[in-house]
């Protein structure tokens, strides 16, 4: 007996005739039953990734906006325009959930610091590096500031960890020696490497991070996701002028 199957590969339907437990032709193309199934699984695979990245998104946009105590599995279920059975089903817990948003965002943040600290570029455009570097991430992800500070307040041995994984104190004890021996030669100014490594780091992030504050309280007439585009020169500028001789 011959009956008609459909089945789907990379997005594209294909039409068969399948001969049950024999190998089928279609179009010059031998097929079987468990390549038809494969197919199929393929397809629910492709879905389940599309799900649990809709959940994802969900989860960062209502974590934002609450933290982890405050959000509940219900809210990201409608975020996402799931049920909350669908959710459980990828995510058993609002803590699992929580871990996987909050350790992107995260590196994210560390991992433009990590970048510059271990940067092998002279030192003024080391710090043009790290603040275009800064921007670009911020402005894409916005959230991320208050989201990440939110929780290290409460929890600081997360970031701690992280920060050990990703190599960040051995780039900050490099970066260190950098400026310690352009003082030297005459090239900056008198300065704690330190308090430089955390200016940099202060102008980049803190715009982000008062942006709901200062949209309303200087730029009320001004976009000001268009004054941030502008910043990485600004804010360069401003650190290398301070300290070149």
């Amino acid at each position: 007996m011959v009956k008609k199957q459909e089945a789907f590969f990379g997005g594209i339907k294909i039409n068969k005739y399948t001969c049950i437990n024999q190998t089928v032709k279609p179009n010059g193309l031998f097929l079987t039953n468990g390549l038809i199934n494969w197919l199929n699984m393929a397809r629910m695979e492709k879905k389940s990734l599309e799900t649990q990245a809709i959940i994802l998104k969900a989860a960062k946009k209502i974590f934002a906006q609450k933290g982890l105590s405050g959000a509940r599995m219900q809210e990201i279920a409608d975020e996402a325009g799931i049920n909350k059975a669908l959710l459980h089903y990828y995510y058993r817990s609002k803590e699992k959930l929580f871990e996987q948003v909050f350790d992107a965002a995260l590196k994210k943040m560390l991992r433009p610091v990590i970048a510059f600290l271990a940067d092998d570029s002279e030192l003024f455009q080391k710090i043009r590096n790290i603040c275009h570097h800064y921007y670009s991430v911020l402005l894409e992800f916005p959230f991320i500031p208050n989201f990440v500070i939110n929780e290290v307040s409460t929890d600081p041995t997360r970031i701690i960890k992280m920060m050990e994984l990703e190599g960040l104190l051995e780039g900050k004890e490099k970066t260190i020696q950098q400026v310690e021996q352009c003082i030297k030669d005459g090239k900056i100014r008198e300065i704690d490497p330190k308090e430089l490594i955390w200016n940099i780091l202060s102008l980049c992030v803190f715009p982000f991070a008062s942006k709901p504050i200062f949209s309303v309280l200087i730029y009320e007439d001004q976009d000001i996701n268009e004054v941030l585009k502008g910043r990485a020169d600004r804010v360069a500028d401003f650190i290398i002028d301070s300290i070149k001789i």
